[in-house]
């Protein structure tokens, strides 16, 4: 098959689209570095452990600040939710309306390395703890931001027919990316002792130094997309671009979808509460092993390592079980799953039963969240699909804070960081809770059989 290239040009379609594939992949690879090294594993856990306990003395002074550290680093990222939030609608109406996608991915993916970049200014010192916990929120609502444009990619790249195929190579390159940096980072910086690079630990310079390593890894990863994303025509070529226009049109879909796919729209709102539980999962989970379990950093990021293997595992025979019984059954099952899995961590301060019934939740998280987006295919009108996944975006963005917020609202109330498990159960609650009577009716069923 042939296709046309920016000059006009026809060359085959293998030498045009392959490049343009194997970027976009390559994204996800550079960029799994910071939500697994700085935002789960590695950084967040310093900031939140080592720095908001440094000068503690005695065990339970050591406690109640590491309970502190986890409340001020879940609030920010709260607060970076609500950013990510207001700001995704405005700037994606610039960016379709305008033509403007491929120069706010670059702006908002160089962004994200810088902030990552700066991070090595937070000293092992409690009075850095808020500038810790603001970078990490910083980079957070840059990287999202980032992930908006980079979806908008892959329909210009993919077919229907394909689309599934490339979408998951991607999220498994993924997975790829965040276990091998991990192993780099335990390797080179962590283990033994200060890593084979001999970085000093004093002033925690071991681990004030991985961002900068990350950074790198991420702006090699995702240089490709950012030289080589296809140009995005501008929707509005010449009109006068408004702030407002993004939130407005955000209205209009929505009044649209209200009156046309009411069933699409409740589905949109229960699953951007359980998703934002999952989401608060991954976002925790090492300071949660740090500052609840006493793993140390090695063991954190083994961990992370096998949390990564065994979602690689889940997310492939997940896909398998939703084709055989539907994508319904697959996110109720796999968000009881991960509630369950909760109240057993919650009620067991054993590390042993932090690994097994951690680990147990990674194996749910990715079916729950690749079933979710099947169903919303399913779910809407035909030609309507790319903007009820913009909706999907929004709405689990627009609640993004309430998974975090809940995390540091319990924490706050118990003191204790492993209680704030309680706050991320009760959100995946309610969002099943909400999910569980709609009315799906074939679209949550496995396929008939041809």
């Amino acid at each position: 098959m042939a296709t046309i290239s920016d000059s006009g040009a026809h060359v085959s379609a293998p030498r045009l689209a392959r490049p343009p594939v194997v970027s976009f992949s390559l994204w996800d690879g550079g960029m799994s570095a910071f939500s697994s090294v700085i935002l789960t594993f590695v950084f967040a856990t310093y900031v939140a452990s080592a720095v908001a306990s440094e000068g503690a003395v005695g065990e339970e002074a050591i406690q109640a600040a590491q309970a502190h550290g986890s409340q001020v680093l879940t609030t920010w990222q709260s607060i970076g939710a609500v950013a990510v939030a207001l700001l995704a609608p405005l700037l994606g109406n610039l960016a379709d309306r305008g033509g403007a996608r491929n120069t706010l991915l670059r702006i908002t993916t160089l962004a994200t390395v810088v902030v990552v970049a700066l991070m090595p200014l937070v000293a092992l010192d409690s009075d850095y703890l808020m500038l810790g916990a603001a970078l990490i929120a910083l980079a957070v609502v840059f990287s999202e931001l980032a992930g908006v444009f980079v979806n908008s990619v892959l329909p210009e790249i993919s077919t229907p027919a394909n689309r599934g195929r490339i979408s998951g190579t991607a999220w498994a390159v993924g997975y790829w990316g965040s276990i091998v940096c991990l192993g780099m980072v335990l390797v080179l910086f962590v283990m033994p002792g200060t890593g084979l690079l001999g970085i000093t630990g004093e002033n925690g310079w071991n681990y004030r130094v991985i961002p900068l390593f990350v950074a790198l890894w991420i702006l090699v990863g995702t240089m490709p997309l950012m030289l080589r994303a296809p140009k995005h025509p501008a929707s509005a070529p010449g009109e006068k671009w408004n702030p407002w226009q993004g939130y407005a049109h955000i209205v209009r879909r929505v009044i649209r979808a209200f009156k046309e796919e009411p069933i699409m729209l409740q589905y949109l709102v229960a699953s951007a509460i359980y998703r934002d539980g999952l989401g608060a999962v991954f976002s925790i989970a090492g300071v949660l092993a740090a500052n609840a379990y006493g793993f140390s950093f090695t063991e954190i990021i083994i961990f992370g390592i096998a949390a990564n293997l065994v979602a690689g595992v889940g997310v492939f025979l997940g896909g398998r079980v939703d084709d055989r019984v539907g994508p319904r059954p697959v996110i109720i099952a796999g968000s009881l799953g991960v509630i369950v899995l909760g109240l057993v961590v919650l009620f067991f301060s054993s590390s042993l039963v932090f690994w097994v019934a951690g680990l147990a939740i990674c194996l749910f998280v990715g079916p729950v969240q690749s079933a979710s987006r099947n169903l919303l295919t399913r779910l809407s009108q035909p030609g309507r699909e790319t903007e009820n996944f913009g909706l999907y975006a929004t709405t689990g963005r627009a609640l993004g804070f309430l998974g975090t917020a809940a995390f540091a609202a319990t924490v706050a109330i118990s003191g204790e960081t492993r209680t704030g498990i309680l706050g991320i159960v009760l959100v995946m609650a309610v969002g099943l809770i909400a999910f569980v009577p709609i009315r799906l009716g074939a679209a949550g069923r496995a396929p008939a059989a041809s």
